[in-house]
């Protein structure tokens, strides 16, 4: 790039290193690991984030709002717990619980100041933004509409190439990660302005972020939150994955045009459970059925919840014909089981192969629509059909 500075400046931190769920009564209800290095004291659960974080006493209000307005967030920047500058923010988890992330931007915030010094020394300061840029904790990647035109050293060494040249031999069209739907890199551009998605690279999940640059180049970055991102992603109610993540690992499924087929399973008459017994035998039917689920399938395969009483199950590596077999076993265990406080219940299910054309839409829609043909045909039995 023509601008070092751009770029540098485009470089906000994007490093989720740690996290906090906290409910409604702002009592802390889980955290990472390591999140105790920004704070005073120990965290515990069951701690009044308010004593614990007082940066964020007098916006009690603001905070409640994002437990029913899923696209609120409240942010506190720059702010110096223990030795390290940090980045707050506040954000939807589910209609019971918050999610407070916690940005160390220390290295980003000292580069800035020591840079101050260099002002009037381009050739310097170029370089030493340079070292800054390679200096970050994420991989970074600057493109226009079709290639990637710049990287860092991390970007570099995580790729196994030695100069940006080199991608190209590699094609490496790291859209199709996202989303093998997506053509280039201002289609992947327009999908992430503004927010984060999780993208899956071999074994590892990022957080991919997106700035502009100048008109034709979009700086990209790609933080490494593996761990953290499958404690995020589970679903507070049943413990199994949520449909974000199942779908991160269905788009690394079908890059990499593995065989594979995905099944989606649905909960016959679950609202007679609701309305008969009260929601939170429901939410103990869920819960039931979703270990049964869960505990009788590969470590392999994948289960999460799509919502409500729907659920999605992905069987790597296996036919059409195994999965019939397994998925039978599984509808045969839902129906023989006496579920605590209703009894018998049963399950419908759909299941679709992934073929060479499919992308994660086209996928669940097939899969979808044979359950629902599995429902018309009088539930409890299992449906397979091809786009």
């Amino acid at each position: 790039m023509k601008n070092i500075q751009i770029i540098f400046n485009a470089v906000l931190s994007k490093n989720i290193i740690e996290y906090i769920l906290i409910d409604k009564n702002f009592t802390v209800v889980s955290s990472s690991e390591d999140v105790h290095k920004y704070l005073e004291n120990k965290l515990n659960v069951g701690d009044d984030i308010l004593f614990v974080l007082p940066e964020f006493v007098g916006a009690e209000d603001n905070i409640r709002k994002i437990f029913s307005e899923p696209k609120l967030s409240y942010v506190v920047e720059s702010v110096y717990k223990n030795n390290y500058y940090v980045n707050m923010s506040v954000e939807y988890y589910d209609e019971k619980i918050a999610l407070i992330l916690l940005h160390n931007i220390t290295d980003t915030t000292l580069s800035q100041q020591k840079l101050l010094q260099y002002s009037n020394e381009s050739i310097l300061l170029n370089t030493t933004l340079q070292k800054i840029l390679n200096s970050q904790n994420a991989l970074l990647f600057v493109t226009n509409k079709d290639e990637i035109t710049y990287v860092n050293e991390q970007f570099m060494e995580y790729f196994s190439v030695k100069k940006v040249s080199e991608l190209k031999s590699k094609d490496l069209k790291l859209y199709t990660y996202l989303d093998s739907g997506l053509k280039d890199y201002d289609a992947l551009f327009e999908r992430v302005n503004s927010k984060e998605e999780y993208v899956i690279i071999d074994d590892d999940t990022f957080i991919l972020q997106a700035s502009c640059i100048e008109s034709t180049h979009r700086l990209f970055t790609l933080t490494k939150v593996t761990k953290l991102t499958k404690d995020m992603q589970i679903d507070s109610l049943t413990g199994v994955y949520k449909k974000s993540y199942f779908n991160s690992h269905l788009e690394r499924l079908i890059k990499k045009k593995k065989e594979g087929v995905l099944v989606v399973l649905d909960i016959d008459d679950f609202k007679k459970v609701n309305d008969t017994y009260g929601h939170q035998v429901g939410d103990k039917i869920l819960k039931e059925f979703a270990t049964l689920i869960q505990n009788n399938v590969r470590g392999d395969d994948l289960f999460a919840r799509w919502g409500g009483e729907e659920f999605l199950l992905l069987l790597e590596n296996t036919n059409i014909e195994n999965a019939m077999i397994k998925v039978e076993q599984l509808r045969r265990l839902v129906d023989t089981r006496t579920f605590k406080n209703v009894g018998h219940m049963t399950a419908s299910f759909g299941l679709a192969k992934k073929e060479e054309s499919d992308d994660v839409h086209s996928l669940l829609f097939c899969a979808d629509k044979a359950l629902y043909e599995a429902k018309d045909a009088g539930k409890n039995r299992i449906k397979f059909k091809k786009i």
